[in-house]
């Protein structure tokens, strides 16, 4: 079972103890969609940030940080942490007689951040990292996070440093990236010359049997041209038909549907094709809706919401010394809807995924990375995050029964 994914993977420089409401964080925030500014939850580029505040933007960064000094390196991006995590919870199972393969496809710089990187993605048990380097600085995140916003939910903002992501070409792929059984993209806005061929390359995926799995990220570049209208997926709009599903947060969908509701959204996004939509909220609910599609991977599963896992929220309220930060909730569980899914594949039952079924794991993780600060878990063992997760998973079967 050959399970392959790509986009954004990038360096995160994690500031986890930040104060959003202080006059220097209020100084920065945006003040209309597009301008350049910090929006918790969103990303803003490094050089929309200078533009926005009248200084280089190092500069901006030092008088923001209350930490001054990061809090941790790590690895971070849509695509890399979802299958850093769907590779941990895979590493040792067995889809028959064969292993699950996840094998990761990227860009790196020929830096420090880029040899920062492979040490961190390194150590997380893939069957193969491709990671083609570019003479450019490797692009770097910094996620400045304050545990205390939204009434203690806590929440980040993400300042992307551009480089490297900004080179990486569908050719950069290879024939090999087509040859699985599931193929993943995710944040595919932050690696722009990937989005705008993504119809392309999910039709290619499509057309060598695999299935389709696409998540969203903060598309600020096209928030940037045009503040406050549609984002597109694809170079024409037309990506959706060649998505078997379509993960997102609230803001994500309402952006790229053009629709005022998550539910007005999630109609949209299956009436253009996707045979399954996912939209995160954080604490709030979630919503999944499935329709057997194009390529009749699901079930059909009605307007659904699963609430968040009431384990994690009470073991977070007795101890939060424990707490980590929100950074890569919604990656984690991308990443655990992917292992699911794999799982599922490898049984057979191809024309037959309960969607419901898929999440309630997934919910469970996403849940559990806010024990951890920034999004990727490093194990000491095989099989580690694994057993960890299971607990909660088990717990919130219960829950929900």
């Amino acid at each position: 079972m050959n399970i392959h994914g790509t986009g954004c993977g990038i360096l995160d420089c994690i500031f986890a103890d930040e104060d959003f409401s202080g006059p220097a964080y209020q100084s920065a925030m945006s003040k209309k969609s597009g301008d350049g500014g910090l929006t918790p939850g969103q990303l803003v580029f490094s050089d929309a940030l200078e533009k926005f505040m009248g200084r280089p933007y190092d500069e901006v960064l030092a008088s923001l940080n209350k930490s001054k000094t990061p809090n941790a390196w790590n690895l971070g991006g849509p695509s890399a942490v979802s299958l850093a995590h769907a590779a941990q919870i895979l590493a040792g199972k067995n889809a028959g007689s064969k292993n699950y393969a996840v094998r990761f496809y990227g860009v790196r710089g020929c830096d420090n951040a880029g040899q920062t990187l492979m040490e961190k993605i390194s150590s997380i048990p893939f069957t193969d990292i491709r990671m083609i380097p570019k003479e450019y600085p490797h692009s770097r995140v910094d996620v400045l996070s304050d545990p205390r916003y939204n009434n203690g939910a806590g929440e980040r903002t993400f300042v992307i440093r551009r480089g490297a992501l900004d080179e990486f070409y569908p050719d950069d792929l290879g024939n090999d990236f087509f040859n699985a059984n599931l193929i993943a993209f995710g944040g595919t806005a932050l690696t722009p010359r990937i989005h705008n061929n993504l119809t392309e390359l999910l039709q290619r995926s499509r057309k060598n049997g695999a299935f389709t799995e696409v998540n969203l990220v903060y598309d600020f570049q096209s928030e940037l041209e045009n503040p406050g209208k549609k984002w597109k997926l694809g170079k024409n709009d037309d990506a959706y038909p060649y998505i078997d599903l379509l993960a997102a947060d609230q803001e994500e969908a309402l952006k790229t549907s053009g629709k005022t509701g998550v539910e007005e959204a999630a109609a949209w996004f299956i009436k253009q094709g996707c045979g399954a939509v996912v939209i995160t909220r954080g604490r709030l609910p979630l919503l999944l809706y499935s329709d057997p599609g194009t390529a009749g991977f699901f079930t059909k599963t009605e307007m659904t919401y699963l609430p968040s896992c009431e384990k994690v929220d009470q073991e977070l309220a007795d101890h939060p010394e424990r707490r980590g930060d929100t950074t890569g909730c919604g990656d984690n569980f991308t990443g655990q809807v992917i292992a699911e899914l794999a799982e599922v594949l490898a049984s057979g039952k191809q024309n037959d995924i309960d969607l419901r079924e898929i999440c309630i794991p997934a919910a469970a993780a996403g849940g559990f990375a806010c024990f951890i600060v920034g999004g990727a878990f490093y194990e000491t063992e095989t099989g580690q995050k694994r057993r960890l997760l299971e607990p909660y998973i088990k717990a919130y079967r219960e829950q929900l029964e």
